[in-house]
């Protein structure tokens, strides 16, 4: 079902979708089947509800279905070029952003304590990580490098020597800024993020 519908800026609208369908429910909200049929060769269950998912919500967003496929290093995009689209999924949720005008860089994450486990690999030192609420800010550091990741699609990216977090305080949702160093146009971002109970959601739009 639709979890959530938002401009959350002016040109980029987000939409999260939560997975309660199985796949006939899903396939019913869907016309255009020949768009779908490598699902019959995918073993997991979950993967097919994902993917179904994304095209039931980029249908949701943009008021008609569109064939979406991945390019070699599997960056979505619209078979038609209509919009910019950034595709992330974790357990139990779809989200999916479309921006007419800008490229734009997406990323969800279920909320799990495995994340400490990288924060080495993640976090540079001279990052910041907020003592009072360290889960939720490294899942917002992780899930905001990963959208960054996807917004540049070049190789040889390490989180920890090219992606960088600018100091901010986690709250429920709201804006921080980022940038990376593996390009030569040194992108700078504006990261919108969202924290919800089960998940956080980082997507990034290139700061002006």
């Amino acid at each position: 079902m639709l979890y959530f519908k938002h401009y959350i800026t002016d040109s980029t609208l987000l939409g999260i979708w939560k997975v309660e369908e199985d796949r006939t429910g899903l396939l019913s909200m869907l016309s255009r089947h020949e768009w779908v049929q490598n699902i019959h060769s995918i073993r997991s269950e979950s993967r097919v509800l994902e993917i179904l998912s994304t095209r039931v919500l980029i249908k949701e967003l943009t008021g008609e279905e569109k064939e979406i496929r991945y390019n070699d290093t599997g960056k979505p995009f619209l078979v038609d070029g209509s919009y910019h689209v950034g595709v992330s999924h974790t357990k139990g949720y779809v989200a999916v952003a479309i921006n007419q005008e800008i490229p734009i860089g997406l990323d969800i994450e279920y909320i799990s304590e495995k994340i400490k486990r990288v924060q080495s690999r993640l976090v540079a030192t001279d990052e910041y990580i907020d003592p009072e609420n360290d889960l939720i800010h490294l899942l917002l550091h992780w899930s905001a490098k990963e959208a960054m990741f996807k917004f540049i699609d070049v190789e040889g990216v390490d989180f920890l020597q090219h992606l960088f977090i600018n100091k901010f305080i986690p709250e429920q949702g709201g804006v921080f800024s980022a940038f990376e160093t593996r390009t030569t146009r040194n992108f700078r971002f504006d990261a919108y993020y969202k924290v919800e109970k089960e998940f956080v959601l980082v997507c990034i739009e290139a700061a002006g």
